[in-house]
């Protein structure tokens, strides 16, 4: 039989056990503020993500998306939202609080004229659009997705130009081709160069499509091109350097409602880093990559959210 000391000794064991288990249950139980029963991390909040309907806005828009997710957000995303008044019509009426915005497309929706100076315009858009709207600019992108002037590889030889100073002074003998959206980009030259459309011999204005073919079949010397455009090289075309900066620079930024930074400070911090890494080669490339598995029969989306979740990925961003 067990003695009565041996007894209390078991007793006293046994009881240390179960305050000990009781203990370790509490301080699993309550969290104290760490991950919730089930693993899963809380949400840092809820954003809406806006953006609009062409391939290079819904690229941005999707890369937005993946990194705020990655972040810890839960995002609620309108790809293809509309065009530039509706989705600037969203995020001032608090329907969306973020989208990417271009530096030119603000500076025509305030009305002010271009320092031509991408950085000084920058900084005028920003200071406005948190004056006005209460929106706040994000860091810009140095992608470019504007206008130019273009020319064939061994026609630009042949004249001896480069650049736009250098056509400048040659434009009286040469015919201009252009898509009808490009001859007032090309009349905003002015003030850089004391160069317009009328400088010119001729000005043909053509569908986008067709303004290579009149330069290949020599019916003009020089074309409006879009910066973005990735078929100017294949095409054998080199794009003549804006060496004053005279064409308006469309440069990509996030831009988002004050009130929603204030209340989530780290989507500057997730959306900045971003910045840097797109170039107008880069988004020729990833546009690129979006029409070849659109060729293929992936869907617009699914392309669209591959080609930016590899890139992405690439950059060690996600």
């Amino acid at each position: 039989m067990l003695s009565l000391r041996s007894l209390r000794a078991r007793l006293l064991i046994l009881l240390m056990f179960v305050i000990i288990f009781t203990l370790s249950a509490c301080g699993t139980s309550g969290n104290s503020g760490g991950t919730p029963t089930g693993g899963s991390t809380p949400s840092k909040g809820t954003v809406t993500v806006g953006g609009k309907e062409d391939l290079e806005a819904q690229l941005l828009t999707k890369m937005y998306t993946l990194l705020l997710r990655k972040a810890g957000f839960t995002v609620n995303e309108k790809l293809d939202l509309g065009n530039s008044t509706i989705v600037f019509q969203s995020i001032t009426s608090h329907q969306i609080d973020l989208y990417p915005e271009f530096t030119a497309t603000a500076l025509n929706k305030l009305g002010l004229p271009s320092a031509n100076d991408p950085k000084k315009d920058y900084q005028t858009v920003k200071d406005a659009y948190n004056k006005q709207y209460q929106i706040t600019w994000l860091d810009a992108a140095p992608l470019d997705d504007g206008y130019a002037l273009c020319t064939l590889t061994n026609e630009s030889q042949k004249l001896g130009i480069t650049n736009i100073s250098q056509l400048t002074a040659k434009a009286s003998s040469l015919v201009l081709a252009s898509p009808s959206d490009g001859v007032s980009f090309v009349d905003g030259l002015k003030s850089a160069y004391g160069l317009t459309s009328k400088s010119f011999k001729q000005v043909r204005t053509l569908d986008y499509g067709l303004v290579f073919q009149a330069v290949k079949s020599d019916q003009a010397q020089v074309t409006v091109c879009y910066t973005t455009d990735g078929s100017v090289k294949t095409n054998g075309f080199i794009f003549l350097d804006d060496d004053k900066h005279g064409f308006l620079e469309f440069n990509p930024a996030p831009i988002v409602r004050n009130d929603t930074l204030q209340k989530y400070p780290d989507i500057a911090t997730t959306l900045n880093p971003l910045a840097p890494k797109l170039t107008t080669n880069v988004s020729i490339q990833l546009q690129g990559e979006v029409a070849a598995k659109k060729k293929d029969g992936v869907p617009v989306t699914k392309a669209v959210t591959d080609v930016a979740t590899a890139f992405l990925k690439g950059q060690g961003l996600l």
